[in-house]
């Protein structure tokens, strides 16, 4: 896309978080359209292509997910690009917008520098780069839950002090 005009739909239920973001993009010359809900969001994808979608993942009635895997049903739409938005700082946020093709998420409050950095990343990605940026992503959810995994084994009861009767074991 590197340089070109794009058109970029920002979702987001919070109108003064959709006039940020729209005040980065319009800056670089991007084409925006905006939904306030799921449901306008899912409708405007339906009605146009866009080169890049900003979602909110929270958000009341549908919300972000329900978006994410609206457009992945879609033909035609399953692959464009999104920039996942929560104000959660939760890593469920960015795994599960992950496993659903997101290709990067950022927490509310983010700076002007983080979001525009994203969205070029995103928008000057050749399709390889993208599947790249996928991959690495669904890469990083599966090391994560490997370590939650872990984690969780380590506190069962049976298992609490496992490690450190480990560590002391002579050797």
């Amino acid at each position: 896309m590197g340089g070109t005009l794009a058109r970029i739909l920002i979702v987001d239920d919070h109108s003064p978080a959709r006039s940020l973001i729209r005040a980065i993009v319009t800056l670089d010359g991007h084409q925006v359209s905006e939904a306030a809900t799921g449901e306008e969001a899912l409708a405007a994808i339906a009605g146009e292509d866009f080169d890049l979608v900003i979602l909110d993942l929270v958000m009341p009635g549908c919300d972000g997910y329900q978006v994410l895997e609206g457009m992945r049903a879609m033909p035609g739409h399953e692959g464009t690009p999104v920039i996942a938005v929560s104000n959660t700082d939760e890593e469920i946020d960015a795994i599960r917008s992950s496993e659903l093709g997101a290709l990067d998420h950022l927490s509310k409050p983010f700076g002007y520098d983080e979001m525009e950095k994203s969205i070029k990343r995103v928008l000057d990605a050749t399709p390889e780069q993208i599947i790249e940026i996928r991959l690495n992503r669904l890469a990083q959810v599966e090391t994560y839950k490997k370590v939650i995994s872990l984690v969780d084994e380590a506190n069962e009861p049976v298992r609490r002090g496992f490690f450190r009767r480990v560590r002391s074991a002579p050797r």
